[in-house]
């Protein structure tokens, strides 16, 4: 019966959580947090070793060593969306690190880097949800476990493994775009699902816990709303439609109807330890914020039901290794061995023979064939991504064209311009005040053409300045011509 441990921690506390199987059946037989606050408060206090910690509340529960699955959070890595022209699922992880080394801020060759395929079909565009995580801190976390006397098997993100439990437990209508809404102290992950799949997160800090403060709730709703808005500018207008609340009991229970009341959206709640097998003290008890032990049971159920994580920063997605041809060659030469018998011992040394030379012109292979097709593939990608990025808005040449139509400063006066990317094209979001209305009027016939649209959204009297008297905004569609994408030379072509 396999024994398997689930962790976080953060600057307070780690939450452990454990489970065994057996044939088809899971049972948690844990669930506990451990303070990692110092025994004394004080500036001149020693920092606490927090694999002495976990060691001491794990040998008290009578856990000696065993496999760990760690759930790291969405601050300790680096994320981003990614949009890949269309190519086959085995194709992706190479294309996705190329883009990666492009787009990341600080992304190396060592960085684990895992992904989330958020499009399925290859024929079309692909978008990938990436992230990566700088090897330092995977040191630092491998050095905390083997402290503890645990063995690192998964690094998993936390907010997908919390996503997973609840698709595993609640997964009913798949198509509904739901809000999962983790409280975990002093922060919240903010995830967005449809079907099992991850399509946006984010972690947000909360400066009071919104169960017992006033103030935690308003930022809560805050950042709800915030994250709710851009998932739908990223779905083409489809809205959240359920929010859902990790967690159970009264405080639980007055906080969902509150976010349904003040945001207009269906609020459910989601006990984590609903529908589990609870075993030992956990079934008269569980702990305290049972929520916060989302992303553990999501991590324990995938593990012990040979679920693939999601994303995993030790088990990243990787291009699958080309079958093998051994046994090809194997029956190859039983079927040109049986004919001539009688020339058996000459044919096993001839095959010796070829068999060593075969080895040499290998090895010598071996130091040539990974530059090559490293060197292919890069091109190759190089090539595809370049198409795709053809027909992208240029912004330099957008703002140099709006430095050109707008009338001068007299005029008009731009409070704010905000930019867009879309699949194709972009939007410029304008507000600002006007001198006049002609000045308005002049604005539009200067900015319209072929490829720019202008979509008033408002004017108004008042403005914060003379001789500025109406505001107005204003929402400019860019719709790019299209380019011609380069040529790639054929097989049969020769390069020059």
């Amino acid at each position: 019966m396999p024994r398997l441990l689930a962790l976080e921690w953060n600057d307070t506390e780690a939450r452990v959580a454990v489970a065994t199987s057996r044939r088809d059946r899971v049972g948690v037989e844990h669930a506990f947090t451990v303070s990692l606050r110092p025994s004394q408060p004080g500036p001149d206090q020693p920092p606490v070793d927090v694999g002495q910690r976990l060691a001491a509340a794990l040998a008290a529960r009578g856990l000696g060593k065993s496999d760990v699955l760690v759930a790291v959070g969405r601050t300790n890595v680096e994320l981003r969306q990614l949009s890949l022209p269309p190519a086959p699922d085995e194709e992706l992880p190479d294309m996705v690190r190329f883009q990666a080394m492009r787009e990341f801020n600080a992304l190396g060759d060592d960085w684990p880097l895992d992904f989330v395929p958020i499009d399925e079909a290859p024929d079309q565009p692909r978008t990938v949800l990436a992230a990566a995580i700088a090897p330092d801190q995977v040191e630092q976390i491998r050095q905390t476990c083997v402290a503890a006397g645990l063995r690192p098997r998964r690094l998993v993100l936390r907010p997908c493994a919390a996503a997973s439990l609840y698709w595993r437990l609640q997964g009913e209508d798949p198509l509904r775009v739901r809000l999962l809404v983790d409280l975990l102290g002093d922060e919240t992950d903010l995830t967005v699902m449809i079907d099992r799949k991850v399509i946006f997160l984010r972690t947000a800090r909360l400066p009071s816990d919104p169960l017992a403060e006033p103030d935690g709730v308003q930022v809560l709703l805050s950042e709800i709303r915030r994250t709710m808005a851009a998932v739908q500018n990223q779905l083409g207008g489809r809205r959240v439609e359920t929010v859902v609340l990790c967690g159970s009991g009264d405080q639980h229970a007055a906080l969902a109807a509150t976010m349904e009341e003040r945001l207009g959206t269906p609020a459910e709640l989601f006990d984590p330890f609903g529908g589990l097998e609870l075993q030992g003290d956990l079934k008269r008890s569980l702990p305290d914020h049972p929520g916060r032990f989302a992303p553990l049971l999501g991590m324990l159920l995938d593990e012990l039901h040979h679920t693939a994580h999601a994303v995993d920063f030790l088990h990243p997605r990787r291009r699958p290794a080309p079958p093998s041809r051994r046994r090809t060659y194997v029956l190859g030469a039983l079927a040109a061995v049986v004919p001539v018998v009688a020339l058996l011992l000459y044919g096993v040394l001839e095959w010796n023979r070829l068999g060593a030379e075969r080895a040499r012109l290998e090895e010598d292979l071996k130091l040539w064939e990974p530059q090559a097709a490293r060197v292919a593939k890069d091109e190759k990608a190089y090539k595809e991504i370049e198409a795709w990025k053809a027909g992208d808005v240029v912004w330099l040449d957008v703002l140099d064209r709006l430095s050109e139509k707008l009338p001068p400063a007299k005029e008009v006066m731009l409070k704010q311009l905000e930019f867009r990317a879309l699949r194709s094209g972009g939007e410029i979001q304008m507000e600002g005040a006007v001198s006049s209305a002609a000045t308005v009027k002049a604005m539009n016939d200067a900015m319209v053409d072929k490829t720019y649209r202008v979509v008033p959204k408002g004017t108004g009297v008042g403005s914060v300045q003379s001789p500025y008297t109406l505001r107005f905004e204003w929402s400019v569609v860019i719709v790019p011509e299209k380019r011609s994408t380069p040529a790639v030379a054929s097989k049969g072509e020769k390069r020059r």
